[in-house]
């Protein structure tokens, strides 16, 4: 059995650089989130040593 060549159930999808370069984006995004919040976790930490040695 022969396919049409126009086939309208087919779907473009991405291939696998564009899949591979989706990811490294994701990945890049994930990591600057996390270095962002690791920054103002230490600066939040900062702050509560500064003022607890403030008090003393």
């Amino acid at each position: 059995m022969e396919q049409p060549k126009d086939d309208p159930v087919r779907v473009d999808g991405l291939n696998a650089d564009q899949q591979r370069n989706g990811l490294k984006i994701l990945w890049l995004v994930i990591a600057l989130f996390a270095t962002v919040v690791a920054i103002a976790f230490l600066l939040y930490v900062s702050i509560l040593v500064y003022g607890v040695m403030q008090r003393m």
